[in-house]
Parts: C-alpha cells; structure tokens; sequence
C-alpha cells in the first residue's frame, strides 16, 4: 500500500493537497473529517462545535478514550472497505498526531508538511466559515491552534495532538500563501521531483 501523509495547520491548504492526489488516483481518508464527525456530537450544544477548540479536545478525547490508534484505525478501515477498487494508495490528510505520523514512516510512505502564514490561513477561515465554526479574532485563531501545536499537559503523549512532532517528521514541505494555481504548480513540481506521485 503507497501511502502518503498530509500536515498542516488549519487552512494552509492539506484539503487542496489532498484533492490533486485524489485526482492522480489515491483514496483518501481525512482525519480532520473523522474528528468533526465525533466533534458534532460531543459539542451538539455549543454554538461553534467545530471550531479549532473543540476540534482539538475531542481528536484528544477520542485517542485517550478509544486509543491512541482509534482515529488512525477508523482511516484504514474506510480505505480497506475500498480495496476492491483499483486506487494507486492512499492519501490520509489533517495528519496532527505523533502515531500518524510514525505510522505513515513505518509502511514506507512519505510525510508532507503544507504551511501558510497566520495572516492568510485566518483569511481563508473567515472567507470560507463552516457550518459549526463561529467568527473569531486572528489572535482568538492563534490561541486555539497553539493547542495543537504543541503537547498538552495531563495527557500522554501518544493520545495527543502535536503538530511540532508531525512537521518534525516531514520528508516534503510545501508553501501555499499565494494563489490556487500557484500551489497546485508547485505541488506538482516538487511531488515529481521527489518521485512522490
């Protein structure tokens, strides 16, 4: 099975990435769609259940509660249901824990790390609101999103978020500030040249 990881902070464009690889014939599985799924329904009460927050504590709630590996599993699972079809491997996008990250390494696929600024990522949040996410400040934005970046106290390790571990781990870093077509011409450059598609 190919495998390759997508990381990346919230709307540094992991989905666009992932897009293009779905278009070269990977399957592809979100773990960020996976945690809001669970997201929605332990935060029903709130007016924002998916925000960058919520999201958090719950992609740490469900891998202290159900295992480090329940997020991971449930990837795996959703592509092994597709088997039957001819896919070139899999793509698994919003890569944000250590054991994602290691898992990707360990079945000889490649790990890459998708980066924009603070200023562009909060614009295109603002720009393109989900349903479940409420208006927040740059700094607001910033806050939330240090959750991820870095370890929590009081939970292991391996049941946690840590976007510094996964960006650490990365083989291919792209930068995506500018326009669509400029990232999707430079995604297409450096996966050829890393001999990744």
């Amino acid at each position: 099975m190919k495998i390759i990881g997508v990381g990346g902070l919230t709307r540094s464009g992991k989905d666009t990435l992932a897009e293009y690889l779905i278009e070269q014939g990977y399957f592809g599985v979100s773990f960020g769609n996976i945690v809001r799924f669970y997201a929605r329904k332990r935060h029903t009460n709130k007016p924002d259940p998916i925000s960058i927050a919520n999201m958090t504590e719950t992609a740490n709630w469900l891998r202290q509660n159900k295992g480090a590996d329940f997020v991971l599993k449930e990837a795996v699972a959703k592509f092994d249901a597709e088997k039957q079809k001819h896919h070139k491997g899999l793509v698994l996008y919003s890569v944000r824990a250590p054991i994602e990250a290691d898992f990707i390494h360990k079945n000889g696929g490649k790990l890459i790390w998708v980066e924009a600024s603070d200023q562009v990522r909060y614009q295109r949040a603002k720009d393109s609101r989900r349903e479940g996410e409420a208006e927040i400040s740059l700094a607001e934005f910033v806050a939330q999103e240090n959750l991820q970046w870095q370890p929590q106290p009081g939970i292991p390790a391996e049941a946690q978020m840590d976007a510094k571990y996964v960006k650490n781990k990365a083989d291919i870093f792209l930068q995506n500030n500018g326009t669509l077509e400029e990232f999707r011409i430079a995604t297409e450059a450096a996966l050829k040249k890393t001999n990744t598609l």
